[in-house]
């Protein structure tokens, strides 16, 4: 795992396009022997939900850019000038809003379109395309989805009939996807990305956390080709394509699941009917043939790999500089662990995958420390609430002032509550600190306000994920801190962005008494 170099497998942490922001995002391929097909999903904060997916086809040593921003009607809308080809094309659309569909049926329009505008970003590496003259009656020619995606001039020519032929086909083999002018993914594609406060004149930027796929020694190696069609027909046996517990068939999931990852009260059917553009996602087997077993041991691994058991950062809410400051935490693998239904009441909302399979160790999502309370969205409904999925953690937050003088942080939440520590919620979650109107990120979404006992600036740290068992959270962040130069001079704008990764230690800090 690296969060500056190229991989197979990248994370952006937080998107948001809440309060007029934009959120950008680069990929760049790094290979320049290699075109490269890559499945980028953007999903909610709250359940992880998807809200949108497509394919990004980059030509050997291109970079793909595209921004996404809230819409005349508050969804988010993804928007790019940049000439790579994409399926679907989303240049020629002018815009490609994201969807509702996956969302809570029971929210107002108006609150599905404030969850569309918070959460985090995945891109897979799907498929290389070689640049090898071996196709064509005389095996001498380059491919045709190559030659569709080779700028001429500066621009691909991402023909329709091409792109569609290859693209829209389940190629179920790879001698099938090779006759396409396919190989095996071998990764070499960074990420990075800013979010652009227009209206606060700052701006936030930072690498995608990259995940390679490796050999035995160490080298870098080819996945499986998985590169699924851009469709919306129904996949049978999900289960061997993706953990998702809403997507997997009937019993493969369950409403209970132990400390040991067994599972009970199995459902009935899918909570969702999965879709090829469902797929792939985390959880698809990329280095181990597919099947229910391995989507589960992939997610149980790759949460592995980003387990802590301690984040440490620093923050500031000084008012001589107008502070302000949110750390974000992100669980991209949660998903595939438990995820909320919908359709059902609180206490069988919860649904559960056993990621890792039973028996193997690290159930970092179980019935016994997982629940779905009330989470209240007094800025977005002050009427209603929604269930969000919380894991209880007892761990100790920390502040430390720049002289190392330290306090214990509390968690307000909901807003205006008595303070308490709480546990990591939903997807993605934010963390404010300071006071009601100090939000650097405008987050509606899914934050939790930090609100006593700290200083006006220094670090702080949470410890002790889930301090019962001594796992930790699979979690990735950073924080973000915004501030105002008052002593800059007339017709010069003093606002700047910071954001810094959060410290990541993989062993648990004992809570020392005194100073």
């Amino acid at each position: 795992m690296t969060e500056t170099g190229p991989g197979h497998l990248l994370v952006v942490p937080y998107f948001t396009t809440q309060n007029g922001q934009m959120s950008v995002l680069h990929l760049v391929n790094t290979d320049v022997s290699n075109g490269k097909v890559l499945k980028v999903r953007y999903r909610g904060a709250g359940n992880g939900d998807t809200l949108q997916d497509f394919l990004v086809l980059l030509s050997p040593g291109d970079v793909w850019t595209a921004a996404v921003v809230a819409g005349q009607n508050g969804l988010t809308q993804l928007m790019t000038a940049d000439q790579s080809c994409t399926y679907p094309n989303i240049q020629a659309m002018g815009a490609l809003p994201f969807g509702t569909e996956r969302l809570n049926p029971a929210w107002s329009d108006a609150i599905k379109a404030v969850n569309t505008r918070e959460g985090s970003i995945e891109a897979i590496v799907v498929a290389d395309i070689p640049t090898s003259a071996s196709y064509g009656a005389s095996n001498n020619e380059r491919s045709a989805v190559y030659n569709a995606i080779k700028p001429i001039n500066g621009v691909p020519a991402c023909t329709p009939s091409v792109l569609a032929a290859s693209l829209l086909n389940d190629l179920t083999s790879e001698a099938a996807a090779a006759s396409f002018g396919f190989a095996t993914p071998s990764g070499g594609v960074a990420g990075s990305w800013y979010i652009i406060d227009v209206a606060g004149s700052t701006t936030f930027a930072g690498s995608a956390t990259a995940f390679k796929a490796v050999d035995v020694s160490g080298k870098n190696a080819r996945g499986n080709f998985v590169l699924f069609p851009q469709s919306g027909v129904q996949v049978s046996r999900p289960e061997r394509y993706t953990a998702d517990p809403l997507l997997v068939s009937a019993g493969v999931a369950g409403r209970v699941k132990d400390a040991s990852g067994n599972l009970s009260n199995l459902t009935t059917a899918a909570v969702i009917n999965a879709l090829f553009v469902d797929l792939p996602d985390l959880s698809t087997p990329y280095y181990l043939p597919a099947s229910a077993l391995n989507t589960r041991i992939t997610a149980g691994d790759l949460s592995k790999l980003i387990e802590v058991r301690q984040l440490s950062n620093q923050y500031s809410i000084e008012p001589s500089i107008s502070a302000k400051t949110d750390w974000v935490f992100a669980m991209p693998t949660k998903r595939f662990s438990v995820a909320l239904d919908y359709s059902q009441p609180r206490e069988t909302a919860m649904v559960f995958s056993a990621v890792p399979p039973a028996a193997v160790n690290n159930q970092y999502f179980h019935d016994g420390n997982t629940y779905a309370r009330r989470h209240y969205e007094l800025d977005i409904d002050p009427e209603n609430f929604k269930y969000i999925v919380c894991r209880f953690d007892s761990n100790f937050n920390l502040s430390y002032d720049r002289n190392s003088k330290r306090s214990i942080m509390g968690v307000v939440s909901p807003i205006g509550s008595t303070p308490t520590i709480n546990g990591a919620c939903g997807s993605t979650q934010i963390f404010t600190f300071g006071d009601e109107e100090s939000s650097a990120l405008y987050s509606k979404i899914n934050k939790q306000k930090i609100r006593f006992g700290i200083y006006d600036a220094g670090w702080g740290k949470m410890l002790n994920f889930d301090g019962l068992t001594g796992l930790g959270l699979p979690m990735l962040g950073a924080s973000f801190i915004k501030l105002t130069n008052p002593q800059a001079r007339p017709g010069v704008l003093g606002n700047y962005g910071i954001s810094w990764p959060h410290i990541r230690d993989g062993v648990n800090w004992s809570y020392l008494q005194g100073d």
